[in-house]
């Protein structure tokens, strides 16, 4: 009956629009989303997707924001609110998933849950339920409450107010996928993601948390506390120091690091070679005032390596300017 409804629909549209004059008519407006698709998404999020688009449009065809018009005639002449009318029904389908990246997977979980969606919509139901649960994990079974993973909606194992000592999360939790052992968040580790991961130390704990925080940038192998002076040991680019730990290595201290058209420039652990001004030949650092020689073409002049037919142009406008005021 909704499917006809949706035909009736699109064809008094078309007859309205041909009535207006076909030089009226402007192509379609291609919506890019629909044409480059980013990263693809689980069945259980396209289903989050949908529900989160069907309740915005429950929110948008809201009764208090029809007042009069087709919405008083329908529930005038038919007895039924249009609340719950098949016209309003098809007013949402009609805007779903079009403010979505993903409108291509979310119309695709729209469609397969059209069954669903017409006999929610027919119990006259509070809007308020939980249509996600309704629709993505009891009826289509894509998704599972949360806590829960796997094809069955296994609980996840442990305390789940604390789940994975509270720095982690259950693998697959609310889908049907996972196997339900402990995500770790960065810098944690474990069964239960209970220990400092490599290149972590532990910087607090007490009997309800614990907080392990990165090492040094020096450190290499762990550390005991944060500074570079903690360091089990010293990354390449460092050398180790009894008094400071960890002290960067100047590579550019070293002759010849580079190339004769380059110059070194040090950073911390480690260094890169620069191109030299295309003024120099041979530098010390960056621009035409760093040149060690200057280069065919270009002669000293103060500081700076300047092309020599600059400098002619320029001396040759001195002259011009000198006669002028003769």
């Amino acid at each position: 009956m909704i499917k006809e409804n949706k035909l009736l629909l699109h064809i008094t549209v078309v007859v309205t629009a041909l009535s207006v004059g076909l030089c009226n008519v402007q192509p379609p407006v291609v919506n890019p989303s629909v044409l480059t698709q980013s990263k693809s998404l689980g069945e259980c999020q396209a289903c989050k997707l949908f529900i989160d688009s069907f309740k915005n449009g429950l929110e948008r065809t809201a009764r208090g924001k029809y007042e009069g018009g087709d919405a008083a005639w329908e529930e005038e002449k038919l007895k039924k609110s249009y609340k719950r009318s098949e016209m309003r029904l098809i007013d949402i389908q009609e805007s779903i998933c079009k403010e979505s990246k993903h409108s291509v997977q979310c119309h695709h979980m729209a469609e397969k849950a059209e069954e669903f969606i017409e006999e929610w919509w027919s119990q006259n139901p509070d809007e308020s339920e939980d249509l996600y649960t309704y629709i993505c994990i009891e009826k289509m079974q894509v998704c599972c409450p949360k806590f829960h993973y796997g094809k069955d909606c296994t609980p996840c194992p442990g305390d789940h107010e604390k789940l994975c000592s509270g720095n982690g999360k259950c693998r697959g939790d609310g889908t049907r996928k996972g196997n339900g052992t402990c995500l770790c968040d960065a810098g944690y580790t474990g069964e239960n993601c209970d220990q400092c991961a490599s290149g972590y130390y532990l910087a607090y704990k007490d009997d309800s948390k614990m907080l392990c925080s990165l090492c040094h940038k020096s450190c290499m192998g762990g550390c005991r506390q944060g500074t570079q002076k903690d360091c089990v040991a010293c990354k390449p680019g460092f050398i180790f120091d009894s008094d400071e730990g960890c002290l960067d290595i100047n590579e550019c201290d070293e002759p010849n690091k580079c190339t004769k058209d380059q110059f070194c420039l040090n950073s911390i652990g480690s260094f890169a070679c620069m191109n030299c001004d295309k003024s120099c030949n041979g530098c010390h650092g960056d621009g035409p005032d760093m040149c060690r020689k200057c280069a065919k073409g270009y002669s000293k002049k103060g500081e700076f390596c300047i092309a020599d037919r600059e400098d002619e142009d320029q001396s040759e406008k001195l002259t011009t300017t000198r006669g002028e005021e003769l």
